[in-house]
């Protein structure tokens, strides 16, 4: 049986607080809060779990269609349908599909932060000026480590 694993590599995080402290922590921790508060990655799979499962389903397709025709396949079977679930995922957040889900739902948006604008990305993270930026993508470090990886 086939096990897909949505995940991130664990990179380390420094971000400066407001006060001027810094803040450590990994990808990993960032994506066990935002999961466990939130549930990014499950909400993700959720909506997309049609066009995964169809990704999966023509990633294997063209490894067999590969094999039969006497190619040696240097990658796994699934690689293809890795890489498009990945982007798919990045889609997701680039999107603010987890934003709209929540205005539509609690009539509150998901993340004030985001509204605000507050982007660790900029030169002065809290300026009012900021424009609003997608839920989860304030680094880019979540949006970018984020791995999808099938067990066979």
């Amino acid at each position: 049986m086939a096990t897909l694993i949505l995940g991130v590599v664990d990179v380390a995080y420094t971000q400066t607080e407001p006060n001027g402290s810094t803040k450590r922590a990994t990808t990993g921790e960032v994506a066990e809060v935002l999961e466990k508060t939130y549930s990014v990655m499950q909400t993700f799979f959720d909506r997309r779990q049609k066009k995964i499962a169809d990704l999966l389903a023509d990633s294997l397709a063209h490894a067999i269609e590969a094999r039969v025709a006497g190619h040696r396949g240097g990658s796994s079977p699934t690689f293809e349908a890795e890489q498009r679930i990945e982007a798919e995922f990045r889609a997701f957040l680039d999107s603010n599909e987890m934003n709209i889900i929540s205005k539509l739902t609690t009539g509150a948006p998901i993340s004030k932060s985001a509204d605000r604008g507050i982007s660790h990305r900029k030169k002065h993270p809290y300026a009012g000026k900021n424009p609003s930026r997608p839920a989860f993508v304030d680094t880019g470090l979540y949006r970018i480590s984020f791995r999808a990886v099938v067990s066979l």
